[in-house]
Parts: structure tokens; sequence; C-alpha cells
């Protein structure tokens, strides 16, 4: 019996610490440190208050390898949403 408890509570610390170890795989979740989500839902400039959170979508998902996925970079010369301030 005692063997048994034992193996239980390292199953139950092992859960506990996986918790504690999880990493934006992919990137396509959104995480609190992250300015969007790259797998979607899709967004516009219309999304944005400023340039800024628009470029760091475009910068964050460019970054794990999705491109300008949601479209903000109209021209392809690096910026996003041009025309929000």
């Amino acid at each position: 019996m005692r063997s048994v408890l034992c193996i239980v509570g390292i199953g139950v610390v092992l859960l506990l610490l996986a918790g504690c170890f999880t990493s934006d795989i992919g990137g396509g979740s959104s995480s609190p440190t992250a300015p969007c989500n790259c797998t979607g839902p899709d967004l516009n400039c219309a999304d944005f208050s400023t340039q800024a959170e628009a470029q760091a979508c475009l910068d964050y998902c460019r970054g794990r390898g999705y491109g300008d996925i949601h479209g903000l970079d109209g021209d392809d010369d690096g910026r996003a949403c041009e025309s929000l301030p």
C-alpha cells in the first residue's frame, strides 16, 4: 500500500510541475505577454489603437514563422498599419 501511495504522489507532483513549465510551442496561442494570436482570429488595422500595437503583433508573428499572417503590412515595407497614429 505504501508503494502505491508513493507512486501516486510522484504522479501528482509531476502533473503540478508540468503546469509550471509550459511554452508557446508554435506561437499560436496568445499569452499575457503576446501582443496578438498568430493563428486567429484574423485581425486588421482597425483592431489596433496605434501603429505601435499593430507593429508589435506583426513582429511577434513574423518572429514565430507566421509572416504577415494578418496582412498588417500591405506594402511589405516592414511597417504595420502605417495610417494608425
